[in-house]
């Protein structure tokens, strides 16, 4: 055999090779997500201790914080790896227009933004975290005027919605995968 044809041999065997381990990879990634989505379970928000806390009244935004614990069951084949939660909050209100007596618009302001990053979760195993916003984390400036807020309105006065993102990598880093929940009511105000 001449050189040229077992370079070719061996390099159609290696590409071979290479096909395979990733087709197995990405059916057992594709598996897990099954096993780990398939469970209500396996995604748990622990509403009895999760904490919210706004001070906002007539003179002002003063004080905020909270904390969402949650857990995550690795019901599949690989690490979750670089899982990240990206929460974004904003209030809507019915802002009155001095102005035009009269003519009111809903307005909706961004109020909170933060991402955190929790790590990795080993395969087969359960992770417990907990989301937390500070006051620092809260956009201050955002918060309107009590007196720019039409309190007359029907209840509620102020709704709160949230975005969520869910990223994370699997499957030895061959997936990244993000999920997106918007306008999410978390709250209101009435």
């Amino acid at each position: 055999m001449r050189t040229s044809r077992v370079f070719r041999l061996l390099f159609r065997i290696f590409i071979a090779l290479l096909t395979l381990s990733v087709t197995i990879v990405s059916i057992l990634g594709g598996m897990s997500a099954l096993l780990i989505l398939t469970n209500p379970d396996n995604i748990g928000i622990d509403t009895a201790n999760a904490d919210f806390n706004l001070d906002f009244d007539i003179y002002g935004f003063h004080n905020a914080n909270f904390s969402l614990p949650f857990n995550i069951t690795n019901a599949g084949y690989f690490d979750i790896e670089n899982f990240q939660l990206k929460v974004d909050l904003a209030m809507n209100y019915s802002h009155v227009n001095y102005t035009t007596p009269g003519v009111n618009e809903t307005v909706t302001v961004k109020i909170f933004e933060k991402s955190q990053n929790f790590g990795n979760v080993q395969k087969g195993s359960v992770g417990f975290f907990n989301f937390t916003g500070l006051y620092g984390d809260f956009l201050t400036g955002n918060f309107p005027n009590i007196t720019k807020i039409d309190v007359f309105k029907s209840p509620p006065i102020i709704e709160i919605y949230a975005n969520l993102t869910i990223s994370l990598d699997y499957s030895l880093g061959m997936h990244a995968i993000s999920i997106n929940i918007r306008n999410l009511k978390v709250g209101e105000i009435s």
